[in-house]
């Protein structure tokens, strides 16, 4: 016999073993935990996986969907953007994301909408007003994030929610998620903390 012979007989009866109990000697296949993942999307420079049954459009007929990440029938739970574009107009209408501003999380000249699951954007009121109520900095993948989180107020006081914001300067990358809510937040946390960056 081979060495290759020997060394895949090896091989198949440390295979058997490992599948083997203890007590009974049969065979009993291994429990294997796979960990659901979403698609793929990359948003200028960074990578994410999006939680499973999430959908990512980059961009919309309209604009008012662009860089929205959905669930079931929400239709823009957070939006995901690279600002590069817009940000190497210096005429462009643009305010830069920072926590250091009330609205902070809106990045246009106009008045901002409050987004929720109950009111997409385009069907959104009017907000009236925005507190920071948590500031700092956090990770994305590799890489650290002006953070933010906003008690927002709306002209229809049933769409009042929580914005939070990430902001990464240099690679110009905007992620905010509307109506921060229980399970979605940890989604978020961990789509984030799974970035990479190519």
């Amino acid at each position: 016999m081979s060495f290759r012979h020997n060394v895949l007989a090896l091989a198949a009866v440390l295979s058997a073993a490992a599948c083997s109990t203890a007590t009974g000697g049969q065979a009993q296949p291994v429990p294997t935990v796979t960990k659901a993942a979403g698609p793929q999307v990359v948003v200028g420079t960074m990578h994410v996986t999006l939680p499973p049954g999430a959908k990512y459009t980059q961009a919309s007929e309209d604009g008012l969907l662009d860089g929205c990440v959905a669930e079931g029938t929400v239709v823009c739970e957070a939006r995901l953007l690279d600002l590069h574009e817009a940000t190497a107009d210096p005429n462009a209408p643009i305010n830069l994301p920072s926590a250091k501003r009330p609205f902070g999380w809106y990045t246009g000249t106009d008045v901002p909408t409050c987004i929720t699951p109950a009111s997409p954007p385009g069907q959104a009121a009017e907000a009236t007003g925005s507190n920071l109520v948590e500031s700092g900095f956090k990770p994305i993948g590799p890489k650290t994030a002006e953070y933010g989180r906003w008690e927002v107020t709306c002209k229809d006081e049933t769409q009042n929610n929580q914005v939070r914001m990430w902001w990464l300067p240099t690679s110009k990358i905007l992620v905010v998620q509307y109506g921060a809510f229980e399970g979605w937040n940890e989604k978020m946390d961990a789509l984030l903390a799974g970035a990479t960056f190519s």
